[in-house]
């Protein structure tokens, strides 16, 4: 399903670009198994994501995952400002979220987000980018 505001298509990543850009991020190995874990699932909320993985609440995980998004970002610029493009357009408040380099929001099937605001779940729900899900290898 496209976001309901969207004029525009999400930008695709270009995936040897981006495992790449993860490999050359430097991150830290605890940084490497949330992306990893997040790539696998495929769905997830902060919650599940804190259960499954172990992690203290603070600081939010969401927020790590936009350090994390944001280092890979910075081995694949272009695409990075694409996709924060895109980002800002489908944002209902008209920001763009690092995080949604990897995944966005999750909707419904009657194009609701699945979000506490939007009264369709407890949790706010974020889905992998389908080209970046590795689940099914």
């Amino acid at each position: 399903m496209n976001f309901p505001n969207a004029t525009k298509v999400r930008p695709l990543t270009p995936l040897k670009e981006f495992d790449q850009a993860f490999i050359d991020a430097d991150l830290l190995k605890s940084e490497k198994e949330l992306i990893e874990y997040i790539r696998y699932i495929g769905a997830f909320t902060q919650i599940s994501l804190i259960q499954a993985l172990r992690l203290r609440p603070k600081p939010p995980v969401l927020s790590l995952l936009c350090e994390i998004c944001r280092k890979i970002g910075s081995r694949m610029p272009e695409h990075l400002e694409a996709v924060r493009g895109w980002s800002e357009e489908v944002s209902e408040h008209g920001f763009h979220w690092d995080g949604d380099l990897i995944c966005s929001s999750a909707f419904n099937i009657d194009g609701l987000r699945l979000t506490p605001e939007a009264g369709t779940v407890q949790y706010h729900t974020f889905v992998v980018h389908k080209e970046l899900f590795t689940g099914l290898e």
